[in-house]
């Protein structure tokens, strides 16, 4: 298992991760997962263990100017596009996110080393997880959401999306989304039209997985 930072709200309670949910900006809110699974990540790197919401704003916002989502215009308010709403971005690129985070963990004072994997994903993020290293997923399945099932039994469903995975045990795969611990199911995960990008985050010359 491979636990994330927690953030300590004002009423005392603890999340599981960071959240975007959090944020008054619009445009970030549909679009600040990315950020937040590279700052956890980077956290994680640190020995971070927590802080309070205030505190991780302010990170997250000293983030958000390396890892950076692809954005669109300047106006920020809800539009139409091919006749769903559009709030002016499209998220964090795979591409972007990787690069982000080496130059956020340089900022950190980090040599981050970013591994993608996908062959049997299954097997390996077990190892990765074992050996210390933060593992993030992208989900991208624009044609067959996947579901995100919440500790209160309720899902959401995700076409593109930003996720720290935290453990894996038999068919279900456990990732902080939303701030909460949310459950995944690999069946949905392995089908053919469901396009799935890992990466672990480790220092260095530290991770020994091939």
């Amino acid at each position: 298992m491979s636990l994330p930072p927690k953030i300590v709200d004002k009423n005392g309670e603890e999340s599981f991760g960071g959240s975007q949910m959090w944020l008054p900006d619009p445009m970030l809110l549909n679009s600040g997962c990315g950020i937040i699974a590279g700052l956890d990540a980077v956290m994680r790197l640190k020995g971070e263990k927590g802080m309070t919401r205030e505190e991780y704003f302010k990170r997250f916002f000293e983030a958000k100017d390396y890892i950076r989502p692809i954005t669109v215009g300047k106006n920020r308010d809800p539009r139409k596009l091919f006749g769903k709403e559009f709030l002016g971005s499209f998220g964090v690129s795979a591409g972007r996110f990787r690069r982000g985070i080496k130059k956020l963990g340089v900022k950190e004072g980090l040599s981050v080393k970013v591994r993608p994997f996908r062959f049997r994903w299954w097997e390996k993020i077990p190892k990765y997880l074992e050996g210390g290293d933060p593992v993030v997923m992208l989900i991208t399945a624009p044609f067959n959401n996947v579901a995100v099932e919440l500790p209160n039994g309720h899902q959401t469903m995700c076409g593109y999306h930003w996720v720290t995975v935290t453990d894996i045990e038999g068919d279900i795969l456990y990732v902080s989304s939303w701030g909460m611990k949310c459950r995944m199911y690999l069946k949905q995960l392995k089908k053919f039209n469901v396009i799935l990008h890992f990466y672990s985050v480790s220092l260095e010359k530290q991770s020994n997985i091939v």
